[in-house]
């Protein structure tokens, strides 16, 4: 079979040794732009990279799609369907790297480290008062994370040795149980751990279920004063609920990777962020969707895709397989 490799944001290293695997065990070629991979898909069984629509609709014989992200909300999966294309994401592979800056936004609101930069850089030394110049701590605080899969779980275990007592919620869970991290609770016992998170990580897949999941309701639950992580999708919060709380108080402040608007091209020319200006509000720690944007996790993935590949030749179970049904 043929594969097409199109994965334009991946570093040099990582292409070269995605390419060098996958002509061990099958037929190679590799596309130098979209254009280019639209072209070329229509000869291809296997896709390996940043699959889009526009590749999608090309793709009359694909058998097999490992997309380089851990969502898959950006495709038409009623066409993937439809043309029986198994379909798997990279769902687990950069996991750790998602949690590890979950946490450096959780350590940064708590420590008020843009804050204190910002002073230091007007030459402002604040005073020592308690409120004003005083910083907050993880040991005893409680931890939601809401979405206890592969970012939850590493989340959960590099929180453990600070002292932060941690939530997980998970929409499987029937009964609640430690797993040694944290306590494990279903959806429908979350509402009584909401009430005392100091901080609340989301980190769900977006799907029709949990689309504008943290919407008003949702966060009028929370403990007053406390902080939200995004590490999900942007959709997965309602915009303007969101606004609302940071700017009555209802939350402290809130570390956002992942939004509601995004460039119209990879250079980041175009409107990017929120409707609402939330990235320019003084208490969000603002990042531009850089969780995964680690060449380490680069090349976690793209171990995935040749491992997936090669047992699909295989005819054997793929990992991160998605189900058309639940939709990731």
């Amino acid at each position: 079979m043929k594969a097409l490799v199109y994965w334009p944001s991946a570093p040099a290293r990582v292409i070269e040794y995605l390419v060098e695997s996958l002509n061990r065990i099958t037929g190679v070629e590799t596309a130098r732009d979209l254009d280019d991979a639209m072209l070329k898909v229509r000869g291809s069984e296997i896709f390996v990279g940043q699959l889009s629509n526009k590749i999608l609709e090309e793709a009359r014989k694909l058998r097999f799609a490992q997309v380089t992200s851990a969502g898959v909300d950006h495709l038409d999966l009623e066409m993937a369907k439809s043309r029986g294309i198994l379909l798997a994401s990279a769902k687990g592979a950069n996991s750790f790297y998602v949690a590890e800056l979950a946490l450096a936004l959780i350590l940064a609101l708590a420590k008020r480290v843009v804050d204190m930069d910002r002073s230091a850089k007007s030459g402002v030394f604040p005073e020592y008062s308690w409120g004003i110049g005083s910083l907050s701590t993880l040991r005893g605080k409680t931890v939601v994370i809401y979405g206890y899969g592969g970012i939850g779980r590493e989340l959960a275990r590099l929180l453990k040795p600070l002292g932060a007592k941690i939530i997980g919620v998970r929409r499987s869970v029937k009964e609640s149980f430690d797993d040694g991290h944290a306590v494990v609770v279903g959806p429908g016992q979350s509402w009584e751990y909401l009430a005392r998170a100091d901080f609340l990580v989301v980190a769900v897949p977006l799907t029709k279920e949990t689309r504008r999941l943290v919407n008003r309701d949702f966060l009028s639950r929370l403990k007053r004063g406390s902080y939200l992580i995004n590490v999900s999708r942007g959709e997965v919060v309602d915009e303007d609920a969101l606004y609302d709380a940071l700017s009555n108080g209802r939350l402290a402040g809130a570390g956002i990777d992942t939004w509601w608007l995004y460039p119209e091209d990879d250079r980041g020319r175009g409107t990017a962020y929120s409707s609402r200006g939330i990235h320019k509000l003084p208490n969000v720690v603002a990042i531009p969707h850089r969780g995964g944007f680690v060449e380490e996790a680069f090349m976690d993935v793209a171990k995935l895709a040749v491992r997936n590949v090669e047992r699909f030749l295989k005819g054997e179970p793929v990992e991160g397989l998605v189900d058309y049904e639940k939709g990731y």
